[in-house]
């Protein structure tokens, strides 16, 4: 009886420290979190610790959230409890320079006209239509106001990154002034030429860079660059004069930084086509350049050449077969050079037929490599893709080179002028061959010719990847457009964009997310495979291709006018001969391809195997071990 009053006593001890601890830890530890992703993607970056400790400017943020309405929505209502403690954690970090108001706006109240004034968005949520509020409004000292009109779910690996961007604007509020040149509609532009008011929204890369920067359009027919410009984006620059080419080469001389995307068959250009010639179009020019300011910065892209890479191939439809194209890259951190803090945190870059860059030889600069292909890049003619490409063939007649191929560098160090004669408006003003204007000169000194100084480039052997094809998935939310990024394109722009400008902190939180999560042991598989049967395959598309053509042609000897020939018994057996074998063909190339996928197949079910059966067993055979041997103790 003593025994039974003990345990009983002993479970009602238990029970009430189970509740005790957990209530508990559910108002001291609420924010507590272990965080196991290989990112590290719950937990703040020190990019955001710095942002948060170093805030000079007061930050009121305006957490506005539907929680009654939210109640019905279990996601919703979780996802908002964990943007809410995340802001309590940035207040916590910033000494006293963040405000966060945590508002719960009822319908027609002056807390929802104020949510909208922000621009805040709320959706539908129930049968009465009441809307949801779900967003972000922050303000500064000078009422300057960021704003972040909903949050959305798909988007959650991107928060922290949302949230101190929002934080980092208010309290930078003066931001460095990029110039961006391009022959590209970056900025937007006409959908249809017939239609000239239904206009192409700009590109989200330029969106993204505006968040950061005070970003401002170039025209190439402009004749000198602005003279407040602190970077300059050159985004496919084709055919800019030499007036053109001299400003940008003052511009990197005199301390400007520059970011240049030049292209050697960029698939974003779209000549205007010719309805009287439709395919002047398709063999028009699509290359870009900087003329002779690449040779004098000591850096070559290659003529005529398209990069390609077996290895970081992506997967398209073909003929209606998926296939590896070699001249779309997708590349992935091994690609990127650990060491520089614009890459070092990268996950994944796509490019379309991207050019090579290598070293000119005798070069005064620093050629550093900061995104590389793999060991098995390669270089094709530009032909090869400017008309109607052939991911099959250019996929067999693949040939590796020696070393991986450079596709984006760090360009630094002293250089010289590609105008030794001055500017090619008025030559003369290169004649005293100094780096300072005279007091003799009637222009100012900014204005004098430039012979040599130490330049800072970055530069990428590809624009196609500032277009939204490349890297992002574009949605649409009550009007509203919505970039949900499968690459790090735009990332890369950014990081350098702050990297040359001194500032270093976003770098570290920028592109924590997790995009694709390939199992490199079955895309290995797959492409053994695709290998060792693409002969086989190529063998028999070839005979059925043949046995067609016989049959087609004995028929139409039988099918002729008025059918004047008559087939012979042999002819017809050939015939009969030909379908049989076509039909045989036809099956053997069936299970050409089934093979492909078995081994795939084979190592998918070995992974159920482990995941759903050995790892419980082992797991539950040693719980019973190790309770036998607490029971042996006892």
């Amino acid at each position: 009886m003593n025994r039974n009053r003990k345990a009983m006593a002993g479970l009602g001890v238990l029970l009430g420290l189970f509740f005790t601890v957990n209530l508990a830890s559910s108002s001291l530890f609420r924010s507590a979190r272990l965080d196991l992703t290989e990112a590290g993607l719950y937990t703040l970056s020190d990019g955001t610790k710095s942002i948060l400790r170093e805030l000079e400017e007061p930050v009121h943020l305006r957490f506005y959230f539907s929680r009654e309405i939210a109640n019905d929505l279990p996601d919703i209502k979780s996802y908002g409890q964990r943007v809410q403690e995340l802001l309590e954690e940035y207040v916590a970090l910033a000494g006293g320079e963040i405000k966060l108001d945590v508002v719960d706006p009822d319908p027609f109240s002056e807390e929802e006209d104020r949510a909208v004034g922000f621009g805040l968005q709320g959706a539908p949520a129930n049968a009465a239509g009441e809307p949801l509020y779900f967003g972000l409004a922050g303000t500064n000292s000078t009422d300057q106001e960021e704003v972040i009109p909903f949050f959305q779910m798909r988007r959650e690996e991107f928060l922290e990154y949302d949230l101190t961007k929002l934080v980092h604007n208010l309290a930078n509020s003066e931001k460095p002034v990029v110039g961006v040149l391009s022959s590209l509609p970056l900025a937007g532009g006409p959908m249809n030429p017939m239609n000239p008011q239904a206009s192409a929204p700009p590109w989200f890369i330029v969106e993204t860079v505006r968040q950061l920067f005070d970003v401002r359009n170039i025209s190439a027919a402009d004749p000198t660059l602005p003279d407040d410009l602190d970077i300059l984006v050159l985004a496919h620059p084709k055919g800019l004069d030499d007036e053109m080419l001299y400003s940008i080469d003052q511009f990197a001389l005199g301390g400007g930084r520059i970011v240049a995307f030049v292209d050697p068959f960029c698939e974003a250009d779209q000549p205007p086509s010719d309805p009287r010639n439709p395919m002047a179009s398709m063999g028009a020019d699509r290359s870009s350049d900087l003329g002779p300011l690449l040779e004098a910065w000591g850096v070559e892209l290659v003529d005529d050449k398209i990069t390609v890479d077996r290895m970081n191939a992506q997967r398209v439809g073909w003929q209606g077969q998926p296939i590896d194209y070699v001249a779309w890259i997708g590349l992935r951190t091994e690609s990127f050079a650990a060491d520089d803090p614009v890459t070092s945190e990268l996950g994944q870059l796509n490019l379309a037929t991207p050019g090579k860059l290598a070293q000119t030889e005798g070069a005064t600069t620093s050629f550093t490599p900061v995104v590389k292909t793999s060991a098995e890049g390669s270089t094709i003619a530009t032909s090869d893709v400017s008309y109607v490409p052939d991911p099959a063939r250019l996929l067999s007649d693949y040939s590796a080179a020696d070393e991986p191929i450079t596709l984006a560098a760090r360009l630094s160090g002293e250089a010289k002028t590609a105008y030794p004669d001055g500017s090619p408006s008025n030559p003369a003003d290169a004649e005293d061959g100094t780096d300072e204007a005279s007091d003799s000169d009637q222009g100012s000194e900014e204005n004098a010719h430039v012979e040599s100084g130490e330049i800072q480039v970055f530069i990428v052997a590809d624009a196609d990847m500032l277009a939204d094809r490349w890297w992002v998935n574009v949605q649409n939310f009550f009007g509203q457009r919505i970039a949900v990024p499968n690459a790090n394109n735009a990332d890369l722009l950014v990081n350098v964009l702050e990297n040359l400008s001194g500032s270093s902190d976003m770098i570290s939180l920028r592109s924590r997310g997790s995009y694709t999560r390939p199992f490199d042991r079955v895309v290995a598989i797959r492409r053994d495979a695709e290998q060792r049967f693409r002969a086989e395959e190529q063998a028999l598309e070839t005979k059925l291709q043949e046995t067609e053509r016989r049959i087609n042609e004995l028929q139409r000897q039988k099918d002729g006018p008025k059918s004047a020939v008559i087939l012979s018994p042999e002819q017809r057996a050939e015939i009969t001969r030909f379908r049989e074998e076509r039909i045989d063909t036809r099956k053997r190339l069936r299970d050409v391809r089934h093979q492909q996928a078995k081994e795939i197949e084979r190592l998918g079910g070995l992974l159920k195997l482990l995941n759903i059966g050995l790892i419980p067993l082992g797991l539950a055979l040693f719980s019973l071990i190790r309770g036998t041997s607490t029971i042996g103790r006892d």
